[in-house]
């Protein structure tokens, strides 16, 4: 198994639904299909600013998928990143890909002249928060939401 990391593209649009959909179940979480074919368009689009990488089995295709944006920062000059979505098929995980996706993550976002990379996970997601220790710093914020 040969792990290639690349940026999203057109012909990614299948694979990326069918972990999207899983990754959505893990969260607990129900995307309208207007979302996530939105996500997609801005993925592909050269003049929005949300990036998306798939990590590629050279047997099996596509295992997985990454999605981030760079965002003004108020503590620096310098924009930072912001992890959105990671997801690596089960049958897989623990093989090193996550880590593969999340430094994908890091060299673009150097190439973009960023400061900083940052994300959110579940409480639960202890299995991610493995490795999210070992490439991160855990910080002390809480996060707080309100719907409009």
């Amino acid at each position: 198994m040969t792990i290639t990391v690349r940026p999203f593209t057109a012909a990614d649009k299948d694979a990326f639904r069918a972990r999207w959909e899983k990754y959505n179940i893990f969260y607990k979480r129900t995307i309208p299909e207007e979302a996530t074919a939105f996500t997609i368009k801005r993925m592909l689009d050269p003049a929005v600013a949300l990036y998306g990488a798939v990590a590629e089995d050279s047997e099996r295709g596509v295992v997985g998928f990454v999605t981030y944006l760079p965002h003004i920062y108020t503590g620096s000059v310098e924009d930072i990143v912001y992890l959105h979505d990671l997801y690596v098929d089960e049958d897989v995980r623990n093989g090193g890909i996550g880590r593969k996706l999340i430094e994908h993550v890091y060299a673009h976002s150097k190439e973009l002249g960023c400061k900083a990379v940052y994300w959110h996970t579940q409480h639960f997601n202890h299995r991610a928060q493995l490795l999210y220790t070992k490439v991160a710093d855990k910080t002390d914020f809480v996060q707080y939401k309100h719907v409009l």
